[in-house]
């Protein structure tokens, strides 16, 4: 079975379009913008969005972890 999307398991995006959907997100355009474009449905957008913030703080925190006191 051939993968569709390699930097995403299951997923029913193509590459092309996850990569066109990063490129928008590093953009920082919102969701309804970026669905115009991609004719992607503004949810699955949303739901991408929230992975790739998720993806992007844990690779901060492995980084450079939280220490010290919180005002």
């Amino acid at each position: 079975m051939e993968l569709k999307n390699k930097y995403q398991k299951f997923s029913k995006i193509t590459e092309p379009k996850f990569r066109q959907i990063l490129r928008l997100f590093a953009l920082e355009l919102t969701a309804s913008d970026t669905a115009k474009p991609t004719a992607i449905s503004v949810r699955s957008i949303n739901s991408l969005y929230l992975k790739l913030r998720r993806r992007l703080a844990d690779e901060c925190e492995q980084q450079t972890p939280f220490c010290g006191i919180v005002e």
